[in-house]
């Protein structure tokens, strides 16, 4: 068994040990029941055709959202760990497609199999849009490769800084992607570079690569990926809100703001109101890769995601029993699955659980005097 003695919140501590990385934080349930979520994370060697190995070391635990590139100009390469209570599991990969036997292809399907869960991508080489007059574009025909990296600059997305000359519209779903405009003009969509992943069933086509109208935007397709959602997009942005047992706070600030609302603003002010936190919020993974809480009995199946193109392996049968003492003896909560996140090139998987405590609230942990977390 493994110790750690976290000190009392003015922060989080994180344990500096190379096994069983491991925070508490203070958190909420969707009913609003305050709750000390203790985190424990750890990683595993991808072992074809068995269980995975546990690592010699343990990824840390990531305290903020680490981008590929840099925040906003580049997709979300590991979300932050940091989330004291999800409502089901995360799965995430992080990697390559690869042709069959590094045979040159101009588009393939890679597939993420979980348990009885499968997600599809349709991955097609570079390609461009060509303008005609009076008639919709024409897609060229793709470029072939032999691998691709996964990410979302390479789904459906982006900004078109051309249909509006006095603002640039960007796509809500996806900012950061490829062949999202408005309008079906020649210096908007010629030579418009086209997404290189998409949904084999909901397809990119001329027909209805040009919206029209940006209101019209939510028509268009969905971004495809087997990573992270940004929180800022649509619709997993649309969730956020008020914690449930901060609302009464809230509407006691709301209350007063109001004397500072002018008059003829004073019923559009009323008629406002900030919306629940819908706990769906604190999954980021992509789309159909959120599942039920997994059990580590599944399976996960790789077809066309590493260079043998495909790859079965089975998660670790090991499940963390995490304990807290903050004073009223140690209390064993049970234990679910956050996230599984699979580093394909590092062929490693990293596991985050997650033990909830009932606590008496924010104003309580000023007084608190202990805080032991055992991880066995």
């Amino acid at each position: 068994m493994s110790a750690t003695v976290v000190a009392p919140p003015n922060g989080v501590n994180v344990t500096p040990t190379k096994k069983n990385q491991k925070v508490v934080l203070p958190g909420q349930t969707p009913e609003g029941e305050y709750i000390l979520g203790v985190l424990v994370k750890r990683s595993y060697d991808i072992a074809p055709g068995e269980r995975c190995i546990r690592a010699l070391i343990d990824q840390r635990l990531h305290a903020g959202d680490v981008n590929y590139d840099g925040p906003m100009n580049s997709a979300v390469k590991y979300e932050s760990d940091f989330v004291p209570y999800k409502t089901a599991t995360d799965v995430v990969f992080n990697g390559l497609a690869y042709t069959p036997e590094g045979q040159m292809t101009e588009m393939l399907i890679a597939s993420l199999i979980v348990g009885e869960y499968r997600k599809d991508i349709l991955v097609i080489g570079d390609r461009m849009c060509r303008h005609r007059s009076l008639r919709n574009p024409i897609f060229t025909d793709p470029e072939q490769f032999s691998s691709m990296e996964i990410r979302y600059e390479r789904a459906y997305g982006g900004v078109d800084i051309w249909s509006d000359t006095e603002i640039a519209c960007g796509y809500a779903r996806n900012h950061l992607g490829k062949g999202f405009v408005i309008l079906k003009a020649k210096n908007v969509i010629d030579n418009l570079p086209l997404p290189n992943i998409e949904d084999p069933d909901d397809i990119l086509t001329p027909e209805r690569l040009c919206p029209g109208n940006f209101e019209d935007w939510e028509n268009q397709p969905m971004p495809q990926g087997l990573g992270w959602v940004a929180k800022f997009w649509q619709p997993r942005a649309s969730l956020a809100g008020v914690m449930p047992a901060d609302r009464a706070v809230e509407q006691q600030l709301r209350n007063i703001y109001t004397s500072a609302i002018p008059p003829e603003q004073r019923e559009r002010y009323d008629l406002t109101r900030l919306p629940d936190m819908n706990f769906d919020f604190f999954n980021g993974a992509s789309q159909g890769l959120v599942l039920p809480f997994l059990t580590c009995d599944e399976w996960i199946h790789l077809l066309n995601l590493s260079y043998e193109n495909e790859v079965s392996f089975q998660l670790p049968d090991e499940k963390p029993v995490i304990g807290l003492d903050i004073g009223k003896g140690v209390m064993e909560p049970s234990v679910v699955l956050h996230t599984v996140m699979i580093r394909m090139e590092e062929r490693q998987v990293d596991l985050v659980w997650r033990g909830a405590v009932p606590y008496p609230g924010p104003d309580w942990l000023p007084e608190m005097k202990k805080m032991e977390v055992s991880v066995l």
